[in-house]
């Protein structure tokens, strides 16, 4: 995933708050997609691993990454926590899935890309300067 060419905000941010907005504005769209992509899977499966994946897993991504969104400015600490806690989910549907013994090379990839995302979003809002 080409992070920087994906997201043109990156690229043009003046700061780290911009930029850390941008990679978490990214994360959390990439977790709205991935939740879909999960859901209609589910759908389609009785497995319950995939319907957590697809409910609380991947809530709990977007979640984290809005959180972080709207507390960057006023609580940059929080922010960067909720950045970090973004790969929570993936990792609990990667475990999930290997209990079930399913193997799905997009599931993976998904969970891949948004560790990616929340390892980068951690990085940037670490360098924002707290408030205090």
């Amino acid at each position: 995933m080409d992070i920087m060419k994906s997201n043109p905000k990156m690229l043009s941010a003046k700061n780290i708050v911009q930029l850390s907005q941008a990679i978490l504005e990214l994360g959390m769209n990439k977790g709205n997609e991935g939740q879909k992509f999960l859901t209609e899977l589910a759908k389609k499966s009785k497995s319950l691993a995939l319907q957590q994946c697809a409910g609380f897993d991947y809530d709990s991504v977007v979640g984290s990454f809005k959180s972080a969104l709207g507390e960057i400015k006023e609580d940059p600490m929080t922010a960067n926590y909720d950045a970090k806690v973004a790969s929570d989910g993936p990792d609990t549907c990667d475990k999930g899935m290997a209990n079930e013994k399913i193997v799905n090379p997009a599931i993976t990839e998904l969970s891949k890309e948004i560790r990616l995302l929340s390892g980068i979003a951690f990085a940037a809002t670490n360098f924002i300067p707290n408030k205090n």
